[in-house]
């Protein structure tokens, strides 16, 4: 163990940073190509505009480019040597609305403990440039207030993430993480061992890219509804659990003879088997077809098909098979007096689903199928809305369906920002189906017909509109950042509200105000207070503000340190709102989600039965509430 401790030390003081940094007021961003001639980098950041942002080469041979930013969300390319080209080194990419892809960063200009996180994009061995150490050392000390008044140490959490990269050559790289975890084994940090985590091995060629992973995150296919990937609420790529191939080819029509041929073919392939199971393998391949209609106007149409094989018992494997036909249209409209392009995107789907039983008899036992249309606008200045409609059905013992409307504004403009979302549903049920089985094959999958993967959950804001005939929920985020007496202040209000109908008084709201303050350099204070507000007699849990009846607030205080900006320092009290995602390793807001679910057994309790959910909310709001704990947390990232 002394000699892992002595070895991220060693790192830490002999490489050096590459890829995306952040500093409070500017984004760093690096490309590597000691062939290239020239590079610029080209994004909303600047217009588009392809020869304003030249890159300048460092002694090493990489291209680098310093940008001061204002608060909000980028799109940009390299322009190399001519050629087009996305940021090898970020996993973060949208269509770019002709054929290709923009990669794609989020910049706040303030980091909390724990945020971008995973844009740390490795370091250079002093040794060997084409080897790279990426990962991270966490480590959180919780101090919970006894029956005696007194803080008392609980187990301290040690977890180190060390991934190395090896990129062979332009085309071939590997990377494989370890990890040590103390809370994982059980056992003291002294007791530990550096085991193996996850690993992918990809090939990039002209035409073709294929992927060899393992329990790695990766795959999404590109049909609206995604057939593989986009997994649950927290919207998961394919790859967790699993280990197998995953291949894409690209434009082979047009690269052969892009003159006879009006069109590009792109295809995406997966084969993979589910880690120590004996089946549970899902194969799947999709087929895109673009058509450039002109220079601002194209259509694509795709198709998919899914085929998941699962072992249910000794003597009962089940078959799932998914095949969908897709399309989207996508125009854009310029003007000389517009900042940018305004782009719409008009995209719908089709798709049909069985299961079965394949052994002892292949016997049929459930079927259904989703239709999808979907608008999305993106207006020259700040704003985009989107819309979508979903009607989804499937048959078990009858015939179910649910209609889904769902809407997404987002709005950003130099310090301010707002967000709002919105989904309202109608259900078509009949009372015969039973809690388990809409449970797991309505709720879960919102009603997708995705049960079959791994990582579905429910959000806490829909536990109370549970198993109504329509349901309402609808979240905003507003932030705004500004200077006082020369120190940033950072202002963020999110909301959450779910209710049965549209027009009625909801079942649940929440709001939580979170306020940044840089005291002075390399120190910040956060405020963060959530505040709920429950309604339901069903479950027999109704917020009383006069009678001071189950009023919930729940504070957390940090006190953030910042020696540079991949290693960070947090003092807190309360419940920490940040914590690590147990399965994609990043961080994200669902702390005191996860404390509420653990503190109730809210999640176990829903797979079997929903009444009697309010006494357990009130048990674990309660909980969250009084906790009084100390944090002392820190992060060396690289």
């Amino acid at each position: 163990m002394k000699k892992i401790f002595f070895l991220l030390i060693v790192l830490l003081t002999t490489t050096n940073l590459m890829a995306i940094e952040f500093t409070d007021n500017s984004i760093v961003f690096e490309y590597k190509d000691q062939n290239a001639e020239s590079v610029f980098i080209v994004g909303s950041m600047n217009d588009w505009n392809t020869s304003s942002l030249p890159m300048q080469r460092d002694e090493d041979g990489a291209w680098k480019i310093q940008l001061k930013l204002e608060y909000g969300e980028y799109r940009y390319k390299f322009l190399v040597d001519g050629n087009w080209q996305v940021d090898p080194s970020n996993s973060r990419m949208e269509d770019d609305g002709y054929g290709g892809s923009n990669s794609v960063v989020y910049f706040s200009g303030r980091l909390s403990l724990n945020e971008n996180f995973k844009e740390s994009l490795g370091v250079k061995s002093s040794l060997n440039p084409k080897v790279l150490f990426k990962g991270y050392y966490f480590s959180k000390n919780i101090f919970i207030k006894n029956k005696g008044e007194r803080f008392m140490l609980d187990k301290p959490e040690h977890d180190i993430n060390f991934g190395i990269n090896i990129k062979f050559n332009s085309e071939l790289e590997g990377y494989s993480i370890l990890n040590i975890n103390n809370n994982k084994e059980n056992t003291e940090m002294w007791r530990t061992h550096l085991n193996y985590k996850r690993s992918y091995l990809k090939l990039n060629t002209d035409y073709i890219k294929i992927t060899a992973f393992d329990n790695m995150g990766i795959v999404k296919f590109e049909n609206p509804l995604h057939t593989v990937g986009d997994i649950g609420f927290k919207k998961y790529n394919f790859g967790y659990n699993y280990s197998g191939v995953y291949m894409e080819t690209k434009d082979l029509v047009s690269n052969f003879n892009s003159y006879m041929i009006p069109f590009s073919a792109y295809s995406q392939i997966l084969l993979s088997d589910k880690s120590g199971y004996d089946e549970d393998d899902i194969n799947a391949m999709r087929l895109k077809i673009v058509q450039l209609m002109n220079k601002n106007n194209k259509i694509i149409l795709g198709t998919s098909a899914y085929n998941y094989t699962a072992k249910a018992s000794e003597s009962n494997v089940q078959n799932h098979k998914t095949n969908e036909i897709d399309f989207q249209y996508l125009m854009s409209f310029s003007n000389s007096n517009w900042k940018n392009d305004m782009r719409v995107k008009v995209s719908g789907e089709y798709s049909r689903f069985t299961n079965s039983n394949i052994e002892p008899s292949q016997v049929l036992w459930m079927k259904g199928g989703n239709s999808f249309l979907g608008l999305d606008v993106k207006f020259p200045a700040a704003l985009e809305i989107k819309i979508d409609y979903l009607i989804s059905s499937f048959e078990l013992t009858n015939k179910y369906s649910r209609n889904r409307f769902e809407f997404d504004a987002s709005y950003y403009l130099n310090q301010f920002k707002l967000n709002i979302e919105g989904q309202y549903w109608i259900n078509d049920i009949d009372s015969d189906l039973g809690w388990l089985d809409y449970y797991k094959y309505i709720e879960k999958t919102d009603f997708s017909g995705r049960w079959y993967q791994d990582f579905s959950e429910v959000s806490f804001e829909k536990y109370t509109v549970l198993g109504y005939e329509k349901g309402f929920l609808w979240r905003s985020d507003i932030g705004y950042k500004f200077k006082l007496n020369n120190k940033s202040i950072e202002i963020n209000l999110k909301n959450k509200v779910a209710q049965p109908d549209l027009f009625v008084y909801p079942k649940y709201v929440e709001s939580i105000l979170i306020v940044s303050y840089d005291l002075f350099n390399k120190w910040t204070l956060k405020f963060d207070t959530r505040v709920p507000y429950y309604n339901d007699p069903f479950l027999d849990i109704k917020t009383d503000l006069n009678g001071s009846q189950n009023i919930f607030i729940s504070n957390y205080i940090e006190l953030l340190y910042k020696l540079s900006p991949k290693i960070w320092l947090s003092f807190g009290y309360g419940v920490n709102p940040i914590s690590i995602d147990s399965v994609s390793d990043e961080f994200h807001g669902r702390g005191r989600e996860e404390f509420l679910d653990a503190a109730g057994s809210l999640t176990s309790h829903l797979e079997s039965f929903y009444s009697g959910l309010g006494d357990k909310i009130i048990d674990a709001e309660t909980l969250l509430m009084e906790a009084k704990q100390i944090s002392i947390q820190g992060i060396i990232n690289f």
